[in-house]
């Protein structure tokens, strides 16, 4: 992918620069503090190291969602807390949808998607300490469904992944090769910083790709790789869309003080305040309703 003429290039370097002022060990408290890894932390206390497997399993039917993410795999969590693990996992998986509040969309396609991923499944059920390489994994989720090794599902199994070694105590590799997963919040924080002048509606369907390349670019100024980088500019932003109709300025204020609370005060205000504003850079809202 090459580095497209729809991406600007100085707010990737502004953004860029903004992140590269988070110290690492706050985007470790970060993704302590995101729920998703709350949930998969109680996943692995429960399944052991297959829970990797399930892990991957569920983040592979994480999209159409009628609860936010945070809320949906805390739902996942509990299921396999009181069902248990052990299973197929197909069937693990079929019974969940089965009564998910949070995934009640597409349950065949899913399903169909968890069929075909049932042998790459399996293999990291098996054999779990192979595929803390994270390229490995994704390649060969991706092989077995037919898709690119960048689709949004198949990265974020590879975030999930990443907290499931990570409550294991296991280091992972080739992390830095896993990009952003684009979804609707990341779509909406690539427009308002400006990364891409589009509407986020537009670049989910359209503009992935460039969208991938931009935060890629981020994530090299930065020094943040991307797996990491989602916690932090994705974990803020949650319900953002409703500070940003009370205004600008409110929306930065809230992303900066949930940036200080989430880092546990180890990101300190300025930093904070600095990240809110180039993430938070243009008013979507104030532009689309200036265009009515």
């Amino acid at each position: 992918m090459s580095f497209s003429s729809i991406i600007n290039a100085d707010r990737v370097r502004r953004v860029g620069e903004a992140l590269s002022r988070i110290p690492l060990d706050a985007v470790h408290v970060i993704e302590s503090n995101d729920p998703q890894y709350t949930a998969v932390k109680k996943i692995i206390e429960k399944c052991g190291p297959r829970g990797v497997a399930l892990v991957v399993a569920n983040a592979l039917i994480s999209y159409r969602l009628s609860l936010p993410g945070e809320n949906y795999w805390l739902e996942y969590a509990n299921y396999l807390s009181t069902e248990g693990c052990d299973n197929d996992i197909s069937i693990i998986i079929s019974r969940f949808l089965a009564i998910s509040r949070g995934n009640r969309m597409l349950h065949r396609q899913k399903l169909s998607r968890i069929q075909k991923a049932s042998r790459a499944l399996q293999s990291i059920s098996v054999n779990p300490l192979l595929f803390r390489d994270l390229r490995l994994l994704v390649n060969r989720i991706a092989a077995s469904l037919g898709a690119r090794p960048w689709e949004k599902t198949i990265v974020f199994a590879a975030k999930m992944a990443y907290y499931a070694y990570r409550a294991l105590g296991i280091n992972v590799k080739n992390a830095e090769e896993i990009p952003l997963p684009i979804d609707r919040r990341v779509a909406l924080l690539t427009s308002t910083s400006g990364l891409i002048v589009a509407e986020p509606e537009i670049i989910l369907q359209r503009l992935r790709d460039e969208a991938i390349t931009a935060w890629r670019r981020v994530s090299e100024i930065s020094g943040m790789p991307a797996l990491h980088l989602d916690a932090v500019i994705w974990l803020p932003a949650k319900g953002i869309e409703k500070y940003l109709k009370m205004g600008i300025e409110a929306a930065r204020e809230e992303y900066a003080k949930r940036l200080v609370d989430y880092s546990q005060g180890l990101i300190k205000w300025d930093v904070a305040k600095r990240v809110a504003t180039e993430i938070l850079y243009y008013d979507i809202f104030s532009k689309s309703k200036s265009k009515k």
